[in-house]
């Protein structure tokens, strides 16, 4: 049985890597996510994560599966 959004749409599972354009590597959903929060939350500027709008996608596509 497939699992459902609150919508009753069917949720779509996350692959478990892409490809960064911005680290320019193959890089896993989870340290995506453990980037961008690091780098927003601590307020690293220089690093290539801080405010990553597809960092912001990845999370938010997370947060609601």
């Amino acid at each position: 049985m497939q699992s459902r959004s609150i919508t009753g749409e069917p949720k779509q599972k996350m692959r478990n890597q892409f490809f960064c354009r911005f680290l320019n590597t193959n890089i896993s959903v989870d340290d995506c996510i453990s980037g961008y929060v690091n780098a927003n939350s601590l307020g690293i500027r220089h690093s290539p994560c801080f405010k990553c709008a597809y960092g912001l996608k990845i999370r938010s596509h997370f947060a609601n599966s």
